[in-house]
């Protein structure tokens, strides 16, 4: 009966959060399409484990994360080759089946822990933290209100860069175009996005680009967590404790809610303060060390990491459960999994590729096999060089442009700043759980299975202190290796509530103690920053940013015009430093359309960004409509926008355009935006389209 309720309210809980999300017949066609394109990871996960009990549990876990990117290689494949029809590309799941094929030859060298029904219900009591989490903060992305369209703060950072990279996708090209910088390439790990830019090219109007993306992200929810429980199952024997240390990482990784309570209590504030805190980021915005996410906002806002996280911890994965880690072919398997998770997530991959390479060599050395150290480490390299030549070949990273190295070694100096603190506010929760995983690692004598753990927290912690990304503020290698770590230390936490409560007397009544209270002390975080994750109600204005960004009536009906009224390939202009970070993609999210210089938050080297958008601000300082003319052609601009900050920003321009139609085409206006023709643009030569 409880299997039956738990999977019941597990289903129950997502297709009612989905229906909520897209209330059409065409949601069963984007599920449909889901599943088909998670087939070859199950079938995969099958060829591996499927003769051992429970082994189609297992495939079922690992399947769908693992399918997803396989059919996006397929579909990458078939794309450069220049197919666009989508019943075409929907072949690629086939492809993808037939080229697994042959891994099954692993099965009978791997051992994976036994699934039963009790995980059934375990794993619907994780899938549930899916819906718990993003139904009612995805219902209200893109909301239509009264006063117009709000998308609530960092949904405009994280989702709608993905609704400016899956727009651009969709065009066609390959590698696809740059729409913040003109003549060149998207340089970002864009796969993830390919399954939802050709649904989008194929779907047009009839399913907005939104919807395609938050249902596609919903799916990768329930696949990541799948493969979590997966993961902490290979550490922790009882399913109850394995499904609670998933939940309580997911949940409970962080004290800073409870901080800011106090805080306000002490100086008799309001919770009002509240909404207007990032509140995952106090170590941070109060304390000024590092900045650290926890699980519930990789599920928020971060689908391509969820996958890269899943891939590259499976390469772990296939090491602890191999009863030989001399076989090649295995070290190829493990390779390819990296090499998938480079195109998802490329600073996980390195951290992981860094402690599989460290444990293979470990088991290696304590078997004496010194023979297999080359042509394992060659099989390994193999598929993970060619995601690096993949990656090159698509323009992943920019390397030409001048700017800040893209990344740098040696002491992050923000993550050393309020060293004790941070750690303890942003880490805490789940360190304290761990730690009694510790103990009872050492207690039961099962160290050697936790050695690869140890080995992932260690890199982790490298990466976390000694390797920064500097365009992206001193967090973006910490956010990463946070992530993971997290990850990491679940199987701990799991082991703890494992070990002290089937240890009974004082240790029972001491974990649960323990467990109570670390969760009453961590969920105010997760609790607040949901409910801000929602709250579109919000207008006030934060610390550079409006905590809800609303596209009236009007900008909405002028977006529109010119996503449906302009070439695809057009380059549409607003002034990005007056916009701020706010509104950074305008045009190319919602508009769909590329700009001739922009400043994405996604992209580095920034400082060829920054240029060239100083060079668009010359141009609406221009004294002259000739002026303006001259250094809009010179630019490649085919479209100019004139909004509020514009008119605000650069009160002169708009009469000048008007007084030149000749030069400035007026091609749409209403009381919010005015769109106007360059002419002669599309001719300008060394602006091609």
């Amino acid at each position: 009966m409880l299997l039956l309720l738990s999977v019941a309210a597990a289903v129950a809980a997502c297709l009612t959060s989905l229906v909520v999300l897209l209330p059409s017949f065409r949601l069963i066609t984007l599920l449909v399409v889901l599943l088909w394109v998670a087939s070859p990871g199950i079938v995969l996960g099958w060829r591996l484990y499927g003769g051992s009990r429970g082994g189609g549990i297992a495939a079922v876990l690992v399947g769908p994360a693992w399918g997803y990117v396989l059919t996006s290689l397929v579909v990458l494949g078939l794309w450069a080759a220049g197919v666009r029809s989508f019943g075409w590309l929907m072949v690629a799941p086939a492809v993808a089946v037939v080229a697994i094929w042959p891994a099954g030859a692993l099965k009978r060298s791997l051992a994976v822990p036994l699934f039963t029904r009790a995980d059934v219900a375990a794993l619907s009591i994780v899938a549930l933290a899916v819906p718990v989490i993003v139904a009612r903060p995805y219902s209200r992305v893109g909301i239509d209100l009264p006063e117009g369209r709000a998308y609530r703060a960092y949904f405009t950072a994280d989702f709608v860069w993905e609704m400016a990279v899956a727009a651009e996708v969709s065009k066609g090209d390959v590698p696809p175009r740059n729409p913040y910088y003109r003549n060149d390439d998207l340089h970002y790990y864009w796969l993830m996005h390919l399954l939802p830019a050709a649904e989008h090219r194929h779907a047009g109007r009839s399913i907005p680009l939104e919807k395609i993306l938050l249902v596609n992200a919903f799916a990768i929810g329930l696949a990541f967590v799948g493969f979590f429980y997966f993961f902490v199952r290979h550490f922790v024997e009882r399913a109850s404790a394995a499904a609670a240390a998933c939940v309580g990482v997911i949940f409970c990784s962080s004290f800073e809610g409870t901080d800011r309570l106090i805080d306000i209590w002490r100086r008799g504030g309001s919770l009002e303060e509240l909404r207007y805190l990032n509140i995952d980021a106090v170590g941070n915005w109060i304390y000024h060390g590092m900045k650290v996410d926890g699980l519930q906002r990789l599920l928020l806002y971060q689908p391509q990491h969820q996958l890269g996280y899943a891939l590259g911890f499976s390469a772990l994965l296939l090491l602890l459960q191999a009863r030989d880690c001399s076989r090649a072919a295995l070290l190829f398997l493990a390779g390819v999994f990296l090499g998938m998770s480079l195109l998802m997530s490329s600073p996980a991959a390195g951290m992981l590729a860094a402690a599989v390479g460290i444990y293979e060599s470990i088991q290696l050395i304590r078997a004496r096999q010194w023979r297999a150290f080359l042509p394992c480490a060659l099989a390994g390299a193999v598929p993970i060089a060619a995601a690096v030549v993949l990656g090159n070949v698509l323009h992943y990273v920019d390397t030409k442009s001048p700017g800040n190295p893209l990344v740098t070694f040696g002491l992050n100096p923000l993550a050393v700043k309020a060293l004790g603190l941070t750690i303890f506010l942003n880490f805490g929760p789940v360190l304290i759980v761990a730690a009694l995983g510790v103990v009872a690692v050492i207690w039961r004598g099962s160290a050697t299975r936790f050695v690869p753990l140890a080995i992932a927290l260690a890199v982790c912690a490298f990466f976390y202190f000694l390797v920064d990304v500097p365009d992206h503020q001193g967090v973006y290698i910490a956010w990463r290796a946070s992530h993971l770590a997290f990850i990491a230390l679940a199987p701990f936490c799991g082991y703890a509530l494992q070990e002290w409560w089937g240890a009974g007397q004082w240790r029972r009544p001491t974990i649960v103690v323990v467990a109570l209270v670390v969760a009453v002390l961590a969920l105010p975080m997760p609790i607040i920053d949901l409910y801000n994750s929602q709250d579109v109600a919000n207008r006030a204005q934060g610390p550079g940013f409006r905590w809800t960004v609303l596209l009236t009536k009007g900008e909405v009906a002028g977006l529109d015009w010119i996503r449906q009224s302009t070439a695809r390939d057009a380059r549409v202009q607003v002034e990005p430093e007056v916009r701020g970070r706010d509104t950074w993609a305008y045009v190319p999210a919602f508009a769909e359309r590329r700009m001739s210089a922009g400043l994405p938050i996604g992209m580095i080297p920034l400082a060829k960004y920054e240029k060239a958008s100083a060079e668009i601000k010359q141009a609406y300082l221009a004294p002259s409509a000739e002026d303006a003319y001259d250094r809009a052609l010179k630019l490649c601009i085919d479209y100019l926008v004139i909004g509020p900050p514009e008119r605000t920003a650069y009160p002169r321009l708009q009469p000048l355009l008007d007084a030149s139609p000749q030069l400035f085409a007026p091609t749409f206006r209403n009381d919010a935006l005015a769109v106007y023709a360059v002419s002669g643009s599309w001719n300008r030569e060394g602006c091609s389209h």
